[in-house]
C-alpha cells in the first residue's frame, strides 16, 4: 500500500482503526496468531473436556440431558410446524420449490446464491469452486490462507455451501413431508464436512462469520431433526464438540470483525449467542453469551442509524443485519434474556426502514449497493430478491402484528414465532413517502409507482458511486433501477467487476467520462462524497451533490424529481458549474421489450399491466443511444446483476454530448396502463 493510500486510510476510519489492524497485521505475520488458535483433530477431542462438571459425557445420557434443559429453541426439539398448516401456508407451488431444492442437495446438487446449482458430488466436496474447477486446500492454517488468489477465483464460491443453507431447505422438506431421506442427507453432508476441514486449517475456517452462520444452521438442522432415527446420541456428541470449537474460533477474534464495522459482527454475535444459550453446560457459554450480547448492543447502536438506515449503504446486507438481530432478540427472548429497549427500538427503526423501501407488488426492493448474495435465513420459498418474509418477520418483531398479507413470505413467521403468529391481525400502514436525513435515503410515492433517491453525505465508506442515483417502481417492475453488484473479485474480468461499482452502473450523470471517486482498496472509495437534501414532500424532491464540486471540474450535481400525477415523474438535472465538459445521463431499463426513437430522444418500454415512455430534453448537440450488453474493450455498460455471480444485459439509455455549463436536462417519464380491449 503507498503512502497515500494509508493516508487516505486514517482519514476515513481514524488512527485508531490504523493503529488495531497494524497490531493485527503483526500478530498474524508473527505466528502468534497461529499459536492462539491450535488445530486440533476432531476425534481427539472429548466432550468432558468442554463441559460443566455434572454434565453427562456418554452420549446417550447425554441426549436425554441435553433434552431436558434449560436452552430454549423456536421450537422443541423435533416439535416441527404442523405439515397441514406449512402446506396451506406456502401453496403448492411454494412446497414444489422447497422439495426440488431438497432434493438436489440430497444428491450433491448445492444452490448458490439462491440462483446457480452446481454439482459438487457424493460424498460433497467442500473445497470445491464450480464456477471455475479450482480447488482449495486444507494444510494452510486460516490465519495465512489467502483471501484473494486468481488460481482459485472469488472465495466465497466455496464459502457460500459451508454456511449450510442446506440445513434450512432439508428441515423445510422434512417437516412437509416427514421423509427420513432429509436429516439422513444433512447428517452425511454434516459428517463429511468434518472430515473435509480439519480444525482452524484452509478456508472454511477464515471467516468468522462463515463459521457462526454455520453454527447456526447446524443449531436449525439439530432441532428439526431431533427426533428422526438418522440423529443418533453418537452424532450430537460429535455437532456439540464442534460447536465448541467454533465457538472459541469466533470468541477469540471478533474483534477483527468489529474492526470491519460491517454486518460481520452481527453474524459472530449471533453466532455465539446461539451456542452459548442453547448449550449452556459448555464451559465457554457464559463467556461467548456475555460476548455476544455485548458486540451485538454495540454495533447496533454504532452501525444502524437513527432513522433506521444501515452502515453498509446495501439493502441486502440491511436484510443481513436483521436476519441477524431477528434470530438472536429472539433467541434470547426465549431464554429469558432479553436485549435492550434501545436496541429493540433500533432495530425495529431498521424494520420500518426496509418496509418503507419496499415495493409491495413484488416483494422486491431496490437493488442498492452490495449485494453478494447472502440469505442467512432462507426460511420461505420465495424467491432471493422478494423481501417480504423479512420485512413480516421484523415488523412483527416488534409490534407483534402483521404488516403484509398472508402468503408464502409468512413461513419465517411461522418457524421463529409458531403458528400463533399467523392468526395476528394486519396493520393497514401502507408505505408512504418518506424521508431518511440521517441515512440519506428519500421517497415519493404516487397511486402504482414509486421511487427512491439517494442523497448522502458519507460518514461511513461508500459502497458503489452511485450519487443522487434513481429507482423508479411501476406496477411491481423495477422500470429505472440500480445494475447490482456482480462479484467482490473478478480476477478474469477486472473490467466487468470495476463497472458494477462505479457511476456508469447507475442512474445518474457522469461528468468528463469518469466518476468522482477514485477506489484505492478494494473496498474503500476516495473521497467520502458530501450531499444536502433541499427539499422533500409528498410529491416531490431536491437535492444536490458535490462529489465533482473539486478540481478538476468544480461542479453541483442539483436533481429535482417530481410527481406530477399519478401517470407523470418529471427529473430534472441542473449542473452548476463553468466552462465545456462531456456529459453522460443514463437510464437503466428493465429488461422488457424496448422501442428507441434516437432521433426524439425517446423511448416506449412494454411492461406486464402497461407501457412506460422517457424522453430526455438536452442542450443542443447530444445523441441518445441505447446500450444492452455492451462490451468494448474497456467500455462495458447495459448489465444487470440480480444475483451474485451472474450478470445479464439490460436496455440502458444513454444521451451523451459536450455543452457550456450551466446546463439543465429534464427527463419525463410517462405510465401508460394497459387498454382493455
Amino acid at each position: 500500500m503507498s503512502v497515500r493510500h494509508g493516508l487516505g486510510l486514517v482519514r476515513s476510519f481514524g488512527p485508531k482503526w490504523m493503529l488495531w489492524r497494524i497490531g493485527y497485521a503483526l500478530r498474524k505475520k508473527s505466528g502468534l496468531m497461529k499459536r492462539r488458535f491450535p488445530t486440533v483433530a476432531f476425534g481427539d477431542v472429548r466432550l468432558a473436556d468442554l463441559v460443566h462438571d455434572g454434565t453427562p459425557t456418554m452420549a446417550d445420557d447425554y441426549r436425554v440431558f441435553h433434552e431436558a434443559g434449560p436452552g430454549r429453541f423456536f421450537f422443541e426439539p423435533g416439535r416441527l410446524p404442523p405439515a397441514d398448516v406449512l402446506k396451506k401456508l406456502v401453496s403448492p407451488c411454494g412446497a414444489k420449490r422447497t422439495l426440488a431444492v431438497a432434493d438436489d442437495y440430497c444428491c450433491g446438487r448445492f444452490l448458490f446464491y439462491s440462483n446457480h446449482a452446481h454439482d459438487l458430488g457424493q460424498p460433497v466436496n467442500w473445497l470445491l469452486n464450480p464456477f471455475n474447477g479450482a480447488v482449495h486446500g486444507t494444510r494452510t492454517h486460516w490465519c495465512d490462507y489467502p483471501t484473494f488468489a486468481a488460481e482459485a477465483g472469488d472465495i466465497k464460491d466455496v464459502w457460500e455451501p459451508s454456511r449450510f443453507a442446506c440445513a434450512f431447505w432439508l428441515a423445510r422438506a422434512y417437516a412437509l413431508t416427514g421423509d427420513e431421506k432429509y436429516p439422513e442427507a444433512f447428517w452425511a453432508l454434516f459428517e463429511s464436512w468434518c472430515a473435509q476441514n480439519p480444525h482452524n486449517m484452509g478456508p472454511n475456517w477464515k471467516c468468522g462469520q462463515e463459521t457462526a452462520l454455520r453454527s447456526m444452521a447446524w443449531c436449525f438442522a439439530l432441532y428439526a431433526f431431533w427426533n428422526a432415527s438418522a440423529t443418533t446420541a453418537d452424532r450430537i456428541i460429535t455437532m456439540v464438540k464442534v460447536l465448541a470449537l467454533q465457538a472459541s474460533r469466533i470468541a477469540d477474534n471478533i474483534g477483527y470483525a468489529v474492526s470491519q464495522k460491517n454486518n460481520h459482527a452481527f453474524s459472530e454475535a449471533a453466532g455465539l449467542l446461539t451456542t452459548a444459550l442453547l448449550f449452556p453446560e459448555l464451559k465457554g457459554a457464559t463467556r461467548w453469551a456475555a460476548t455476544g450480547r455485548r458486540v451485538l448492543e454495540r454495533e447496533v447502536r454504532r452501525q444502524v442509524y437513527t432513522d433506521g438506515g444501515y452502515v453498509q449503504q446495501s439493502m441486502n446486507y440491511h436484510r443481513v443485519m436483521l436476519h441477524d438481530c431477528i434470530w438472536a432478540i429472539r433467541l434470547a427472548e426465549l431464554n429469558g434474556r432479553s436485549f435492550s429497549a434501545d436496541l429493540v427500538r433500533r432495530v425495529a427503526c431498521a424494520a420500518e426502514f426496509l418496509y418503507e423501501m419496499l415495493d409491495p407488488p413484488s416483494g422486491r426492493v431496490p437493488n442498492y449497493g452490495y449485494n453478494d448474495g447472502a440469505l442467512v435465513l432462507p426460511l420461505s420459498p420465495c424467491d432471493y430478491r422478494d423481501y417480504r418474509a423479512t420485512v413480516q418477520a421484523a415488523r412483527y418483531l416488534d409490534a407483534g402484528e402483521r404488516v403484509l398479507p398472508a402468503g408464502p413470505w409468512d413461513e419465517m413467521l411461522l418457524w421463529l414465532f409458531g403458528t400463533d403468529a399467523l392468526s395476528r391481525k394486519q396493520s393497514t400502514i401502507a408505505p408512504t413517502s418518506r424521508r431518511f436525513d440521517v441515512g440519506g435515503y428519500y421517497t415519493l410515492r404516487a397511486r402504482d409507482s414509486w421511487c427512491m433517491v439517494r442523497c448522502y453525505t458519507y460518514v461511513d465508506r461508500p459502497a458503489h458511486v452511485d450519487m443522487l442515483h434513481l429507482d423508479l417502481w411501476y406496477k411491481g417492475v423495477n422500470v429505472l433501477g440500480d445494475s447490482g453488484t456482480y462479484r467482490y473479485f473478478a480476477p478474469d474480468d477486472p473490467p466487468i467487476e470495476r463497472y458494477f461499482k462505479d457511476i456508469a452502473a447507475h442512474n445518474t450523470i457522469e461528468i468528463d467520462n469518469r466518476g468522482p471517486l477514485e477506489l484505492f482498496a478494494r473496498w474503500v472509495w476516495s473521497p467520502w462524497p458530501k450531499a444536502s437534501c433541499l427539499a422533500h414532500d409528498d410529491d416531490r424532491w431536491q437535492g444536490e451533490h458535490y462529489a465533482y464540486a473539486r478540481r478538476p471540474w468544480n461542479v453541483v450535481h442539483r436533481r429535482h424529481v417530481r410527481s406530477a400525477d399519478e401517470h407523470n415523474w418529471l427529473v430534472t438535472d441542473d449542473l452548476l458549474g463553468a466552462g465545456r465538459h462531456d456529459v453522460k445521463i443514463r437510464w437503466h431499463l428493465a429488461d422488457e421489450a424496448v422501442r428507441p426513437d434516437p432521433g426524439r430522444r425517446r423511448i416506449d418500454m412494454d411492461v406486464p399491466g402497461g407501457r412506460v415512455s422517457l424522453t430526455v430534453e438536452t442542450p443542443d448537440g447530444f445523441s441518445m443511444a441505447i446500450h444492452r450488453g455492451r462490451r468494448d474493450g474497456g467500455n462495458v455498460g447495459g448489465w444487470e446483476s440480480a444475483y451474485y455471480g451472474a450478470y445479464t444485459p439490460r436496455p440502458t439509455v444513454e444521451v451523451a454530448g459536450l455543452c457550456t455549463l450551466p446546463a439543465r436536462f429534464v427527463t419525463r417519464i410517462s405510465l401508460h396502463e394497459a387498454t382493455v380491449p
